[in-house]
């Protein structure tokens, strides 16, 4: 029991430094508007979000809100597995801080970049 639990533990934590590091990609001019958020697999297998920001105006406190709305929607549909193993949904929850948590700097430059820009 312990090993199926420390595997799907590693792949979860896995999953989430992918997310850290590479995953949660917030992508501007790329993505038209309609289609906020894309979804697909890395080449390591993992899912991850791109999240486009090119309709919102950042500058604005409405903007700001509907991105951070955005980038949680995005973080839960990559985190969720399939699993209904109380261990799966706390890693779960902890892969979703941790891609917040990554997306913070991100979003914090693209929304400066927008009040300088805009």
């Amino acid at each position: 029991m312990f090993t199926t639990v420390k595997n799907l533990s590693r792949n979860l934590v896995g999953a989430a430094g992918t997310l850290l590091f590479a995953g949660l990609c917030i992508t501007g001019a790329t993505a038209p508007a309609n289609a906020q958020i894309a979804y697909s697999v890395n080449a390591s297998g993992h899912r991850v979000a791109h999240v486009s920001y090119a309709d919102l105006d950042l500058a604005s406190k409405a903007g700001q809100n509907r991105l951070e709305n955005r980038l949680r929607t995005a973080s839960k549909q990559v985190c969720h597995g399939s699993a209904n193993d109380p261990w799966a949904v706390a890693e779960e929850y902890r892969c979703y801080q941790e891609t917040l948590k990554a997306t913070r700097s991100a979003t914090i430059a693209a929304i400066e970049a927008e009040k300088i820009g805009g």
